[in-house]
């Protein structure tokens, strides 16, 4: 695999955590604040992103790069999420 092809993967995941995790992050606001259509919603996207990250996981060779942006994409998103989820949700 040339480095081209390793850095679009390591963004690809990257992205796809860094959307998770925000979204985790407000799926827990909206839960804390029994907010059933921001539950439902944040649930459904939540899972619809895991089966296809699965998907690409299992169709792909484990190699560094990839750990690299799912890890690293996770970490970002779940400090962004905790800032977006004060933006919609306040305190």
């Amino acid at each position: 695999m040339n480095n081209y092809n390793k850095v679009k993967e390591f963004l690809l995941f990257f992205a796809i955590q860094l959307v998770l995790y925000v979204l985790l992050v407000i799926n827990y606001r909206a839960v804390s604040r029994i907010d059933y259509n921001g539950t439902i919603f944040t649930d459904f996207t939540i899972a619809s992103f895991n089966f296809f990250v699965v998907r690409k996981i299992a169709k792909s060779d484990d190699s560094f790069h990839q750990w690299a942006g799912y890890a690293i994409g996770g970490a970002v998103g779940g400090g962004l999420g905790l800032y977006l989820s004060k933006l919609l949700f306040g305190c």
